[in-house]
């Protein structure tokens, strides 16, 4: 990308005010006109091609070093990757001398008087390589994502599952209903999961890391339009950070989907702040235009994001709306801006209708349901407000320094100014889920750890591209109070030299040791048992439920053969719940209510289940599966105890944390005995068909 070599001297795209230069300690004065930012400016289409051209860049370079890493991996450890039987640190020194070569690189560039075209696609190439080794170098091993098979990931891979199955929008696990968890990521990666022909649950590692890789990219080539080359580089490198190491943003690295709007809350409040600002009023048009479609691609992927950014695009609005006003504009300051925000929301609202549209004809046809428990979760780090830039690290330093200029430069500087506003609305959103607690939900205020990390990381680095201007100065103030100038000459180069250190210092000492702080996450990809009943490392523990995992599936494939049902029409009902991670079948009910669709009846449906293990006969049994509201189940997968055939229940108790309670529902097995049933014993499980009436 050709530019002026003025461009890291003031703070680019500037609204309204002059931007400054100071590359020798000269001034450059520019116009406000020529300052202000391309983006607002009309340019989407030029911006929209370029982060299309890094989307797939990012992406390419991402899936071959995926690909470089497993061959090198197997060629150096004999095929069990990096953790083996006999564990190395081989992938820790590979990934500490990548990081290093990466981020020299980066800093060197940007330290650079000339900026020479093509510098910003190399840097494309680098951070997106970088992401990617940073977690497919421990996780070279085992066909596992973050986390393995455990916890949330079990409904993450089914509902992957289910989109790799078919492209159609469905329910991750009930029959017949429209899909209530946003579904834009997994419907992706499901195309991908079908084209590349892997099965889903496998295929959720490659397109996990690959969009780790892609979001950094994207924002690179995002706020270098926005604030310039050499800083849009730098943030890019800081999101690479922010994205791929859990001690800096909170526990949300195992779910990369939310990453894709996370990451661009501080670029959507910057680009809104500048669109509402005294601009023409096409250009307008167009930036609310882009505003939509990023909001609307968030509806479809993380709504809670998309929610939060478009209070904070309302506030920008409302902000320069009443900055006209005092201007003397009058009502023409809201006139002027309120149009643009009303479109915003027509785009995003028409985008967000692709994957909601039919969940909400559902509701409005009178599905009933229940309220939806997904934000019925507490936990203490959503109690308490988080203080990452004190944390006593060089990244706590760093994002110290980004709060510090956020304060300091907000009078002059308007790209400070959103920046600041999403701080703050950060902050805020803590206190309203606090007061949301009222009415018996909250507002997942720690998921908005991320978007503040992000932001302060951002502000960190024009915080620092502003300390790098100010050195000359500084140098010259010191060697005017200095009483022997001659021998203890402070020198710029010198300062520079300093501040490069530690700019190194903030991204490598952290990033170096991803595999170390992500070890629980890694463990589980390594140790959780896979569709055949082993795990990564060749471990087939029959005490544990998972071994038995490819002979449960084997007898619940028979069963549906006998029946004739495909496996996306077979209704199962189970609590081992790998079962629906590698095989798309639908359940009778879901494994908690956070994760359950509300049109689903979750409370009724396990309430029916207990009441089916209260029958008293087969024929009881077979009255009350068929008189039951929902299409019954045709197989069971029950725990065999030594009371009876078990299956686990949850129930919501939010407020209290865990958020979960479980129970037991114990069928007696006499239950079974009648030719409506077969039953097949499976190591701890019992698997009951029913092939009767």
């Amino acid at each position: 990308m050709a530019q002026d070599t003025r461009e890291n001297g003031g703070t680019a795209g500037t609204d309204g005010d002059a931007a400054t230069g100071a590359r020798t300690g000269a001034t450059v004065a520019v116009p406000a006109t020529a300052a202000r930012d391309a983006v607002v400016r009309g340019g989407f289409a030029r911006l929209a091609g370029a982060l299309a051209l890094a989307a797939v860049a990012a992406c390419a370079v991402s899936l071959l070093v995926q690909r470089v890493v497993t061959a090198v991996a197997g060629r150096l450890s004999g095929g069990d990757g990096w953790t083996s039987v006999t564990p190395s640190h081989v992938g820790t020194a590979l990934v500490t001398a990548l990081l290093v070569v990466v981020v020299a690189a980066v800093l060197a560039v940007c330290a650079r008087t000339r900026w020479w075209r093509g510098t910003e696609a190399v840097a494309v190439v680098a951070v997106a390589g970088l992401a990617t080794a940073l977690l497919a170098v421990p996780l070279a091993g085992t066909s596992y994502y973050l986390g393995g098979n455990t916890n949330d990931q079990l409904f993450r891979t089914q509902l992957l599952g289910r989109l790799t199955d078919s492209w159609r929008l469905a329910d991750m696990n009930y029959a017949g209903l429209p899909s209530f968890y946003p579904s834009g990521w997994f419907w992706l990666a499901g195309r991908f999961a079908d084209l590349t022909g892997l099965q889903a649950w496998a295929a959720f590692k490659p397109a996990a890391i690959a969009t780790s890789a892609v979001v950094p990219a994207l924002a690179l080539v995002a706020w270098s339009r926005l604030t310039g080359p050499r800083r849009g580089v730098l943030a890019g490198l800081a999101t690479t950070a922010v994205g791929v190491y859990p001690a800096l943003a909170g526990p949300f690295v195992d779910e990369p989907y939310s990453w894709c709007l996370a990451a661009f809350v501080p670029v959507v409040a910057v680009v809104a702040w500048r669109a509402f600002g005294d601009v023409p009023a096409p250009a307008r048009r167009a930036a609310a235009v882009g505003i939509g479609v990023v909001l609307g691609a968030g509806a479809m992927t993380y709504t809670l994001y998309a929610g939060f950014a478009a209070f904070v695009v309302a506030l920008c609005c409302a902000a320069r709306s009443a900055q006209g006003w005092r201007a003397g504009q009058g009502w023409a300051a809201v006139r002027t801006r309120v149009p643009a925000l009303v479109l915003a929301a027509v785009v995003s609202g028409l985008l967000a209708l692709v994957v909601w549209a039919p969940y909400v004809l559902a509701v409005l046809r009178g599905a009933g349901g229940e309220r939806a428990a997904a934000q019925h979760f507490l936990p203490l780090i959503s109690a308490q407000l988080p203080a990452p830039m004190l944390a006593a690290t060089p990244w706590g330093a760093f994002l110290l320094l980004g709060c510090a200029w956020l304060v300091l430069a907000v009078r002059r500087d308007p790209t400070a100014r959103p920046l600041l506003l999403v701080v703050a609305v950060g902050y805020l959103w803590y206190l309203l889920s606090t007061v949301a607690i009222v009415a018996r939900t909250t507002l997942l205020a720690f998921r908005m750890e991320a978007v503040l990390v992000e932001t302060m990381a951002v502000a960190g680095v024009l915080g620092a591209a502003a300390l790098w201007r100010a050195l000359p100065r500084w140098g010259a103030s010191a060697r005017a109070l200095t009483a022997r100038p001659r021998t203890l000459e402070p020198r710029t180069p010198e300062l520079r030299a300093l501040a490069v250190l530690a700019a190194a210092a903030v991204f490598v000492v952290p990033l170096q040791a991803t595999g170390q702080n992500l070890a629980d996450q890694i463990g589980k990809a390594y140790t959780d048992y896979g569709p055949d009943g082993r795990t990564a490392l060749g471990a087939h523990d029959e005490t544990e439920a998972g071994a038995w995992t490819g002979d449960l599936l084997t007898a619940i494939d028979a069963s549906a053969a006998d029946l004739g049902v495909a496996d996306d029409d077979l209704v199962v009902l189970s609590t081992y719940y790998e079962v629906f991670s590698f095989r798309p079948y639908l359940g009778y009910q879901q494994i908690t209510a956070h994760y359950a669709n509300p049109l689903a009846d979750f409370d009724a449906r396990r309430e029916q289940v207990q009441d089916w293990a209260r029958a008293t006969s087969p024929a009881d049994l077979l009255a009350r599966l068929d008189s039951g509201p929902y299409a019954p189940p045709r197989v069971f997968v029950f725990r065999a105890g030594q009371d009876g055939y078990e299956v686990g229940l949850t129930r919501d108790v939010f407020p209290a944390e865990p958020n979960v309670a479980w129970s037991t529902a114990v069928f007696d097995p006499a239950l079974f005995d009648d030719p409506a049933f077969t039953t097949q014993r499976v190591g701890p499980f019992v698997v009951v068909t029913r092939t009767g009436r």
